[in-house]
């Protein structure tokens, strides 16, 4: 998984990035919440393990800044963290809130947490992403598919159509380029969840 530490306690970082490296995690560190934001957007989808104190932005702000930018899974980290602090991340969407110094343990249960989250949000992007495709669709060749849904062979969709088998086949085979599957069940999936069938 990938690990973004954000903190300014260079030690800290350096033995976390250690101990996750040590568990097979990728890890980047960054001093400043500036630094971090000035690259989120085009980083691999990850876990921030988020200072709630840095020097220059108040890991809250990161946090909400963050959102709009890239879907990341937030940890906080504090050595001074009040309840209200914790409260607010939350409703941010924060996966959690660990007090420093925590135990690997927690560190360990987190990140279990944070690569389930991960998980989801890499399946709700593959399914946007096979929605647009659905979009590259013409209209005749929805109406091919949503006639295929009914599990009648291309002969009959064919004649329901007014076309030729060839041509039903020819559909056939452009739609599932376009949907980038390998067979006409799954085009059908694709095309359910864009509601075109």
């Amino acid at each position: 998984m990938q690990i973004y530490i954000v903190d300014d306690d260079t030690a800290f970082a350096q033995s976390l990035a250690l101990i996750l490296g040590d568990q097979g995690h990728e890890t980047r560190s960054f001093a400043t919440a500036t630094a971090f934001l000035a690259v989120a957007s085009g980083l691999p989808r990850g876990c921030v393990l988020l200072d709630l104190r840095l020097p220059d932005i108040h890991g809250l702000d990161v946090q909400l800044q963050l959102s709009g930018v890239a879907e990341h899974v937030v940890v906080l980290l504090t050595g001074y963290g009040e309840v209200s602090d914790a409260v607010a991340a939350m409703k941010a969407g924060a996966l959690d809130f660990l007090p420093k110094p925590f135990r690997r343990q927690a560190l360990d249960d987190v990140l279990a947490r944070a690569a389930g989250r991960l998980a989801a949000l890499e399946q709700k992007a593959l399914q946007r992403e096979s929605v647009g495709d659905a979009a590259k669709l013409t209209k005749r060749e929805i109406e091919v598919l949503s006639s295929l849904a009914t599990g009648q062979s291309s002969k009959v969709v064919a004649h329901e159509l007014g076309l030729s088998v060839r041509t039903i086949d020819m559909h056939r085979g452009r739609i599932m380029r376009k949907l980038q599957v390998s067979n006409i069940s799954s085009a059908l999936l694709v095309a359910r969840e864009a509601g075109l069938v």
